[in-house]
């Protein structure tokens, strides 16, 4: 039985199947509730078989349920082998190596990938301290804490050669090789490799490179970058073999875009190309890139200097002097004054490119319609389509709409939520029933939260704020200025006769982290705090500290409205709304992202109609602030609060019945990754007519070239 439960515990496919989750808890409630990782459970009942045997006809149950899952046939037939490379990836609680959204939608595009049965590996680096963990002093300020992660602690195994020795890849850098020990995260039928430089044949500030998430300097930042997109092709050819070598690399954002020198160097050096410029014209088909957000600060540009130091061994191999490389990477490659963008090496470099939304992808085109390709018959780099983000909709679920949908619209919804025609089942639901699976989620979350404020103080929610009674707003998401988390603030007469209404509590909360290192919105994240530790407000504003995964669902499954107000067109996607609208709550929003081309009248809400384009930021902020102080007072409340005699409000009800019938199938992950499919990843396969393995390199070269065991490993200066 201890084996049976380790393959449970190994196989994150448990992240989005809630029985096995209910096992763990059962075997090891304490472990489980404190920290949400299957390998503390497996070591706390290893000295207690009876427990296993206890359980064991659950787990002969789960045992094969996983095995059906991972031998069901493929959803995608014919697709090529894909990679996708990210520089980070969230999958579960207990593997905190990533950020924010960048993260979700990469974990959330495996997680689909694997439901969908598309031969499709994952490509990251492992962070032994992760991000940080956020803490709020006495004054509302945010601090950062940092937890180390040691891999053999979490469902992670390390990739072993035939003698039982760790797999070891090579990256070169000036002088010397960086080692990086390979781990695998096993994310239903998708391997997810993961890059780790913390080994002692380092030198110690290369031990370091997989240390911080986005928490180092540029020089930190690029050693990664070379880790995760040349480290990244060269674990490919180490650990797989040639049949199962990937026709086609996705790179998602432009943190990976080394990955394409890698190719074209191969490619020189296999002489299948006489030139970079041929080598790129042969790799760029089988490069994908997606790029997910318009803000400048969004995309890494690298002085040249630096670049330099740390390709000027490398380049050489590709037969481009220094002039040469930094042309790929600069916006206008005329401009010598120019760093070197990642975003723009990536464009160049992949004949396939998206945005995240149809708005995005139109955005980004004008964004970039300088940068064009100078190798022959590849579309120019400015082409720019979309493809609309989703998300994985069995992980996002809770558990008491979850059984609402399986009594309404079948248990299908998990395994083919894109499938339109299973949701319209909820055009004649109960809605009495619907309501009770909301108020129950409500219901969960207010404890929570009451449970944390209370832990930290005297004072709970206000006591009002009732699962039966309460409308909650949520607002949850990284903290840049963009985002404008304090608008709702704006006007704290106005916000404070919304929040105290007769008969109709409403309670607002908010979570986010601010990066480290961008101060002004750390003050907008002290500015929230203030607010909420305001007397008028407390109990009705709540901040909650540390926003991850966890508290993510938490909020987006308890929350009634979601609230959305970032400065167009700054909103790549966004894809905390999708989660929240598929528990239930009816979104509010600017037009900008997804809900540019999700939005209709009664679904929810648009945020920005009718204000003037013409207006500067200020008086735009201004103009919506007091937009959305009455879309609150005039629609929202009222649709909320109205009973008209009956146990819940109807019209709200039937709403959210529609926006989720509406809304679900087109936004999961499954359908953003079957139009990947069709569109970028089968038309590759049919430029390259499925060769055995498929693979961007036709002669696979020696793998002493990418490194071996440690001692072994060699590079090229």
């Amino acid at each position: 039985m201890t084996e049976t439960l380790g393959e449970l515990a190994y196989n994150l496919r448990w992240s989005w199947h809630p029985a096995t989750v209910e096992l763990f808890g059962a075997l090891a409630s304490s472990v489980w509730a404190a920290t949400h990782n299957p390998i503390a459970v497996v070591r706390d009942v290893a000295g207690d078989p009876r427990r296993l045997e206890a359980h064991a006809p659950q787990l002969l149950a789960l045992k094969g349920d996983l095995a059906q899952y991972l031998a069901r046939p493929s959803q995608v037939p014919g697709a090529p082998r894909i990679a996708y490379f990210s520089a980070e990836f969230a999958i579960a609680d207990c593997l905190p190596i990533y950020s924010g959204g960048l993260g979700v939608l990469a974990g959330d595009h495996l997680k689909a990938a694997s439901d969908l049965g598309l031969p499709l590996v994952g490509v990251g680096l492992l962070y032994r301290y992760g991000y940080f963990r956020q803490a709020v002093d006495g004054a509302g300020y945010q601090g950062e804490n940092y937890d180390y992660l040691q891999p053999r602690d979490v469902p992670l195994r390390p990739l072993l050669n035939e003698d039982r020795q760790p797999i070891v890849v090579a990256t070169p850098f000036p002088g010397r090789n960086v080692l990086a020990r390979i781990w695998c995260a096993q994310v239903g039928r998708v391997p997810l490799y993961l890059l780790d430089t913390d080994l002692p044949e380092n030198r110690e500030d290369d031990r370091w490179i997989t240390g911080h998430l986005y928490g180092g300097d540029q020089d930190t930042r690029l050693r990664q970058e070379l880790v995760l997109g040349i480290g990244g092709v060269r674990t490919l050819r180490l650990v797989l073999p040639p049949d199962q070598q990937p026709t086609l690399l996705h790179m998602n954002e432009g943190h990976s875009a080394f990955a394409a020198l890698e190719l074209a160097r191969e490619r020189l050096v296999a002489g299948l190309a006489n030139s970079f410029d041929e080598a790129l014209l042969q790799v760029a088909p089988r490069l994908a890139f997606t790029t997910h957000t318009p803000v400048p600060a969004g995309h890494d540009v690298f002085p040249s200097e630096l670049v330099e130091a740390y390709l000027a061994g490398f380049r050489p191999m590709l037969g481009l002097n220094h002039q040469q490389l930094m042309r790929l990477g600069r916006a206008n490659p005329t401009d010598d004054a120019e760093g070197f963008s990642m975003t723009a090496l990536a464009l160049r470099s992949a004949a396939r490119r998206n945005g995240v939304s149809q708005l995005h992808g139109v955005v980004s085109q004008e964004m970039w319609a300088g940068v064009g390709l100078t190798v022959r018959n590849v579309p120019p780099a400015s082409e720019m389509d979309s493809v609309t983000n989703g998300v994985h909709t069995a992980t996002w679920v809770g558990a008491d709409m979850s059984a609402f949908f399986d009594r309404t619209v079948g248990s299908d919804w998990r395994s083919v939520p894109d499938e339109a025609e299973s949701w319209r089942a909820l055009a004649k639901c109960d809605l009495a029933e619907l309501w009770a699976a909301r108020t129950a989620q409500r219901a969960r979350l207010l404890l929570r939260i009451d449970g944390w404020l209370s832990a930290g103080g005297p004072d709970g929610l206000a006591s009002d704020v009732t699962a039966e009674r309460a409308l909650v707003i949520g607002f949850a998401r990284r903290f840049a200025l963009y985002k404008r988390a304090g608008l709702l603030l704006s006007d704290g007469d106005r916000l404070l006769r919304l929040l105290h209404g007769t008969r109709r509590p409403v309670l607002v909360v908010f979570a986010g982290k601010a990066h480290p290192r961008d101060d002004a919105a750390k003050l907008l994240v002290q500015r929230i705090v203030q607010a909420a530790r305001d007397e008028r407000f407390r109990g009705r504003i709540v901040f909650l500290e540390d926003y991850d995964t966890l508290l993510a669902r938490l909020l987006v499954q308890g929350s009634d409205l979601w609230l959305n107000t970032p400065r167009p067109p700054l909103e790549a996607s966004g894809t905390s709304g999708m989660k929240a609208t598929l528990n239930g709550a009816l979104h509010l929003s600017e037009l900008d992202g997804w809900w540019d081309e999700a939005y209709a009248p009664g679904l929810g809400w648009a945020l920005g109609q009718d204000i003037s384009d013409d207006l500067d930021s200020e008086a735009r902020d201004a103009a919506e602030a007091r937009q959305l102080m009455d879309i609150l007072e005039r629609e929202v409340a009222p649709l909320f609060f109205e009973r008209h005699g009956l146990d819940y409000p109807r019209e709200w009800t039937q709403r959210v019945a529609r926006s989720i019938m509406t809304l679900a199938p087109a936004f999961s992950a499954q359908r953003m990754v079957r139009e990947y499919a069709q569109r970028v990843y089968l038309p590759a396969g049919a430029t390259y007519g499925q060769r055995p393995g498929g693979s961007a390199v036709d002669v696979p070269l020696p793998l002493e070239s990418y490194g071996s065991i440690p001692g072994t490993a060699s590079g090229f200066y």
